[in-house]
């Protein structure tokens, strides 16, 4: 009971491996379905691996309890009497010299739940034979074979050869007859075993007709055979001796059936084997020429996209223009008012609004987007990105790694605009301080205005006498440098403010500029991320899923894919 249960266990934990090792390849199929091409996954490839999932799901929904084995072979080599023999009964018409056997012959040792098997195998109900009512106690171990009589290989009937294909695609275990004048068929290597090697646990060569042949010349074909197997990378295939017609080697071929019916792993280990032989490949696309190589873009890259990209943008030209519209829009403020007032009275269009005027709009235009050269530009730091990046990477991901990363060229510049507009200040903006100073610039000229008024009254006491009875503070000769003063005084101080208030306002534009050149480049950044790094980031993740999945399929590593990956 305790080995029982334990090989239950482990045909258990081998399908559930089997499911996994499908599972990984429908995910191989479905990433390279959409990277298909001359320079990407054939679609040969593709086919098959699809042809091997649907041949292999159908087999593992049906009878689990079932082992389908094949006896194929040439014209003559003697399956059919070996397919009686098995059965105890001449089930199957005999030819020795031309083809009889045109459908797939069955018997079946345990026929509840064959049904379904049966016809996916596409046996004819009237070739379907059942041995259950005739069990004897030595059969009772064969029950769940299902031992098909295949067309001859080399039949002259059309729709055999077709037949015959399929039949070994769909076999558990095949057993491939031969007869001592034709082991050596080249058509039979070539065409059956060759492409089977790998397959080996799932193989057996039977060289039939023994009776025909000296214990020296069997012994000769053995050894004939199996070097013409090893050659083939078939070093693991059983090979028997048999005779239809004498019996002799036919419990040492029951035995093998009875073996890979007990053990019910045949159907899973011809998956198995089939599922080794196209993984194989799938594999150089998913070899690394470093596979230690990191399967992201190399971090940083996104700020270094960025510094490309505010060059292009010009992003140190939109500092210095806003420097200057800041500076400019200041003077409005806290230049001196005599000067301010000579420029607006002197000229109703002043160069200065002018010069304003187009700074701004300089701006506004350059975040409308940079294009020619500057596209010219983003064009060449992709392309140095693309690159970096592919070079190291298999066909077709070093194709679609540099695709993605220029996916979204014809979207940078409009992007990068964006967001230069959204960094932009408000136009008329104006600080809060640039007020109290233009307050201030204007007591400061009241003053000089008094001041000089004042000195002129006095002048005018002192020098022609007139004003008199005035007040002292109006005719006092003596005062006149005291009025001076205050005249000085005020425009030396208005002079002052007004230049504190230019260092003022360049080194607070200064500093504005700065935090907007480091916003855009942040900005700039994001959308680095978000249009190049993000959608290459997102292929070699897919490189890096297809990878996984290889390991899987080639039964190298177990993880959790979900049963929907086998559906896809």
């Amino acid at each position: 009971m305790i080995g029982s249960s334990t090989g239950e266990a482990q045909l258990l934990a081998e399908r559930a491996g089997l499911s996994a090792r499908l599972a990984a390849l429908a995910g191989l199929v479905q990433i390279g379905s959409v990277r298909r091409g001359s320079d990407g996954f054939s679609d040969e490839l593709l086919a098959d691996a699809n042809d091997l999932l649907t041949r292999a799901g159908q087999r593992l929904m049906l009878s689990a309890d079932h082992t389908v084995v094949a006896l194929a072979g040439g014209t003559g080599s003697g399956k059919s009497s070996l397919f009686n023999r098995l059965g105890g009964a001449d089930f199957s018409a005999v030819g020795v010299t031309r083809p009889v056997t045109s459908e797939a012959h069955a018997c079946v040792w345990g026929l509840s739940g064959s049904g379904p098997l049966l016809e996916w195998l596409g046996v004819p109900r009237r070739y379907r034979y059942a041995r259950s009512s005739a069990l004897d106690s030595g059969e009772q171990s064969m029950s769940g074979l299902v031992l098909l009589d295949m067309p001859d290989h080399d039949s002259v009937m059309g729709h055999s050869n077709g037949l015959v294909d399929r039949l070994v695609g769909l076999s558990d275990l095949m057993i491939w007859v031969l007869d001592p004048q034709k082991y050596a068929d080249a058509a039979v290597h070539r065409r059956f075993l060759v492409p089977l090697a790998g397959h080996s646990e799932v193989i057996a060569v039977v060289l039939n007709q023994a009776d025909l042949l000296t214990a020296a010349q069997i012994e000769d074909c053995v050894v004939d055979l199996r070097r013409l197997l090893d050659s083939e990378n078939l070093h693991d295939v059983q090979v028997l001796v048999t005779s239809a017609a004498t019996g002799a080697g036919i419990e040492e071929l029951r035995k093998l059936l009875i073996d890979a019916v007990s053990a019910r792993r045949a159907s899973a280990a011809r998956i198995s084997a089939d599922v080794d032989k196209i993984v194989v490949q799938f594999a150089p696309y998913g070899e690394l020429a470093d596979e230690g190589a990191d399967l992201r873009v190399r971090a940083g890259a996104a700020g270094a996209l960025a510094a490309k990209f505010a060059g292009a943008a010009g992003v140190e030209a939109i500092g210095d223009s806003l420097r200057s519209a800041r500076e400019l829009r200041a003077m409005d403020y806290i230049d001196w008012p005599v000067s301010w007032l000579a420029e607006r009275l002197g000229t109703r269009d002043p160069v200065r609004k002018i010069r304003l005027g187009r700074l701004w709009q300089e701006l506004r235009e350059i975040s409308a987007g940079p294009t020619g050269a500057q596209q010219a530009e983003i064009d060449l730091a992709l392309t140095e990105l693309a690159d970096e990046t592919a070079p190291p990477l298999p066909l077709p991901w070093s194709r679609t790694v540099r695709a993605a990363i220029r996916s979204h060229a014809d979207d940078v510049p409009a992007a990068l605009g964006t967001e230069i507009a959204a960094a932009l200040p408000a136009e008329r903006s104006a600080e809060r301080w640039w007020r109290l100073a233009g307050v201030g610039q204007g007591l400061l000229l009241g003053c000089a205005l008094v001041g000089l008024a004042w000195f002129g009254t006095l002048l005018a006491v002192g020098a022609f006498h007139a004003g008199s009875g005035m007040p002292r503070l109006f005719s006092a000769v003596v005062l006149l440098p005291l009025a001076a003063l205050l005249v000085f005084a005020s425009l030396l101080a208005g002079w002052l403010m007004a230049q504190r208030s230019r260092d003022a306002v360049s080194a607070a534009a200064s500093r504005e500029t700065r935090l907007l050149e480091d916003d855009i480049r942040r900005r700039m950044t994001g959308v680095a991320q978000d249009l190049v790094i993000a959608p290459a980031d997102l292929e070699l993740s897919e490189l890096g899923r297809y990878r996984a999945n290889l390991e899987v399929a080639r039964g190298r590593a177990r993880v959790e894919l979900g049963a929907s990956a086998f559906r896809a």
